[in-house]
């Protein structure tokens, strides 16, 4: 029996391209689960839940207050620089009264080998911890261990959808023109396996606009993801 997945990247505000994508996508294509790494796990609770394509574009162009950099002092380690109450009471709005209406997972990395793990049991702490950029947003513990952004290993978490069942793969793939310097093993992979994938055809700009909010960027960037996503079905 058939069972297709949808899979989203990590990509910090990158994500908005991941809701105008979703915005064709949900035109074309019906899906039995969504599996999501950092950004793309908020995308895939906001999916899961029933939002259409319309109401995830609104809710990245209304998310400025939840996004924007607040800085605080850390309280151990891997505490985080970055006050996220904004963002984690976002979060937990998304969540409330959560009725998934299709399989759901997001993607953890766990251990000092930043393995990834794929945590079916989605909580506002699951998120958040998917979401957790190493030293700048707060660990959370995830089945007792301490776990950080699903997305520093490999971008995009195509294994995820197969450990769901998978048979039929469609990712929306946001990290995909990084720096020649960047250290994350991923470097905007799909975990090297062959899918099909709606990509950026270009850069959505430098690195640091995926972290810091610019007005106009999340507009431009959701345009993006509709072409993209538009261009893939009339190739089908």
């Amino acid at each position: 029996m058939a069972k297709r997945i949808l899979v989203l990247s990590g990509g910090g505000l990158w994500g908005a391209f991941q809701a105008g994508a979703w915005s064709v996508i949900e035109q074309h294509a019906r899906f039995d689960g969504v599996v999501g790494a950092s950004a793309g796990a908020l995308n895939a609770c906001a999916i899961a839940g029933g939002m259409s394509g319309a109401g995830l574009e609104r809710l990245w162009l209304e998310s400025a207050d939840a996004a924007r950099l607040r800085w605080r002092w850390p309280r151990y380690w891997l505490d985080g620089v970055v006050d996220t109450r904004a963002l984690e009471h976002r979060t937990v709005e998304l969540l409330r009264g959560f009725a998934p209406r299709m399989e759901i997972g997001v993607v953890v990395s766990q251990g000092w080998t930043l393995r990834q793990v794929l945590v079916r049991d989605v909580s506002v702490d699951a998120v958040m911890a998917s979401c957790a950029i190493p030293f700048a947003l707060p660990a959370k513990r995830i089945g007792g261990v301490l776990s950080v952004d699903g997305g520093l290993r490999a971008a995009c978490p195509m294994f995820a959808a197969y450990q769901m069942g998978a048979t039929e793969v469609l990712a929306v793939n946001v990290w995909t023109h990084l720096p020649w310097w960047w250290v994350g093993w991923g470097r905007g992979s799909a975990d090297g396996v062959l899918a099909p994938c709606i990509e950026p055809p270009e850069r959505l700009g430098p690195l640091r606009t995926s972290a810091i909010w610019e007005d106009g960027n999340i507009a431009r960037w959701i345009a993006m993801g509709r072409q993209a996503a538009e261009a893939h079905f009339a190739r089908q």
